[in-house]
């Protein structure tokens, strides 16, 4: 089944354009039709009722004037002014057969004209009604009292005619209006069909043309996000294929760029554990005096080497752990913490006396379920932190506490506060605060990144918080597994 998809993004815009214009004219075109019927109908009835009108006004006007006719005869007798009478009676008769040819275009019929018209083809010039006779002489006092009866008559039917067609007009105007509010009314329902049509067409086009591109930025997303494993592939105009190519070719790039960059973390952190090795062991056996008593300055070169031996190791796992544990599995065991802590801290008691640094350590809660790997990573690098950035005579301070179901672990020291211009930026990979730290090896910018990656991953936090007796105070969550 072929189904037709635009060349271009162009193509789609103006094809989705006129489609959705097309309602509208539809409607214009409509609307146009519409109330030029609408105008011709109000344009027929207003003449229909003019017509009428001057109908009945010229019936009404040549009454007066045939039954004026009909007493100057009665009182004149001149022949001439029988003439016009007759005359004025045709003149009359065709006004009436005219209004009543117009009842068909009425919404009633009246039968007074018909009367009307019947008592005037009986009318002779006398005023009598006798069938086929034109005038007829006689007594003028029977005459005059006959021509008043039959033009009582005929005023009669007048009346009845006027009365009709004010009605007919009052009826016909209300009808017209009646039709022309249906006709609105029938008008707006188009156009209210018409302008969902068009609106629902815009929603469709809309989506047709977003949809490639929420597509292309929901790719864009996961590429950062979800790693580089999964292949691009977009749908949609010419312009957004190509840049769906381009983009998985870069995903391609990007994913040989991570393969050689774990290749090479794997050789060099393999590379320099080597050496490191060796250099540890040969620099505890001369601390434990295996190849001979050592004079107190030899004793504290071999001190001082050893020290950064264990530094440098912690570098190298640091810089192996930051990219390793996005693909590493959470194992959830039983952990003392009291014996998690104090093993952390023999690594470091050289380091502390040395540095004359006063540890306080104490902690409410002994058992807790997490990640023991992870939460030693994350301990270790704050500790670390905390000894090297913690001047000459300090205090660190290592307390925990159960709070809101979370294990709540604060890691402090004395000495210089972080910056607050890098506060938001400690977190960072690489990053290094502009705080001083002692130590002969300078530091990676990486263990804390580590540190909330290690959180992070368990479900927990690390943030860095104000303590009420040291500057410096990194606390780390961790819920219950």
């Amino acid at each position: 089944m072929y189904i037709w998809r635009p060349r271009s993004v162009l193509q789609l815009v103006v094809v989705g354009f006129f489609a959705a214009l097309a309602p509208l004219c539809i409607a214009i075109l409509f609307t146009i039709e519409t109330l030029g019927e609408l105008s011709d109908k109000n344009r027929n009835v207003a003449r229909l009722v003019v017509d009428i009108t001057r109908l009945g006004e010229e019936v009404q006007r040549d009454l007066l004037e045939l039954e004026r006719r009909a007493r100057q005869y009665l009182a004149l007798g001149d022949p001439n002014l029988a003439e016009l009478f007759e005359r004025e009676r045709q003149f009359l008769m065709e006004d009436l057969l005219k209004l009543q040819a117009l009842q068909s275009r009425m919404l009633t019929e009246s039968p007074d004209i018909a009367g009307l018209l019947t008592l005037l083809e009986r009318l002779d010039m006398s005023g009598r009604e006798v069938p086929g006779q034109v005038f007829e002489s006689g007594d003028i006092e029977d005459n005059r009292a006959r021509m008043e009866q039959s033009f009582e008559l005929i005023m009669e039917r007048r009346v009845a005619i006027d009365k009709w067609l004010e009605a007919s007009v009052e009826n016909l105007l209300d009808a017209n209006s009646a039709d022309a509010d249906a006709l609105l009314d029938y008008l707006m329902v188009q156009l209210s069909v018409l302008a969902a049509a068009t609106l629902t067409l815009l929603l469709f086009f809309s989506y047709w043309i977003n949809k490639p591109l929420k597509k292309l930025a929901r790719e864009i997303q996961q590429l950062g996000t979800e790693g580089l494993g999964q292949p691009i592939e977009i749908v949609g105009p010419e312009e957004l294929r190509e840049l769906g190519t381009k983009l998985e070719w870069l995903r391609q790039r990007l994913h040989e760029s991570e393969e050689e960059k774990q290749k090479f973390l794997r050789h060099i952190s393999h590379e320099l554990k080597t050496p490191l090795a060796s250099l540890r062991e040969g620099t505890d056996l001369l601390a434990e005096h295996v190849t001979g008593k050592l004079s107190q300055q030899q004793q504290e070169i071999v001190e001082i080497v050893r020290l950064n031996g264990i530094e440098l190791q912690r570098l190298i796992e640091n810089l192996v752990d930051i990219n390793r544990l996005p693909q590493q599995q959470t194992q959830i065991e039983d952990i003392d913490l009291h014996e998690l802590c104090n093993g952390l801290v023999s690594q470091y008691r050289i380091s502390l006396d040395s540095k004359s640094l006063r540890l306080e350590v104490r902690g409410s809660t002994n058992q807790w379920r997490a990640d023991p790997y992870k939460l030693r990573i994350a301990l270790d690098n704050l500790l670390s932190n905390a000894v090297n950035y913690a001047p000459e005579g300090g205090v660190i301070k290592l307390v925990w506490k159960e709070k809101a179901a979370s294990l709540v672990v604060d890691v402090a020291n004395s000495g210089e506060a972080i910056p607050s211009e890098d506060t938001e930026r400690i977190f960072e990979p690489f990053f290094q605060s502009v705080a001083k730290r002692s130590g002969p090896i300078k530091g990676s910018g990486i263990g804390l990144s580590v540190a909330r990656e290690c959180m992070e991953s368990q479900g927990g936090t690390l943030e860095l918080v104000a303590d009420t007796d040291l500057p410096v105070c990194f606390r780390l969550t961790c819920p219950r597994n």
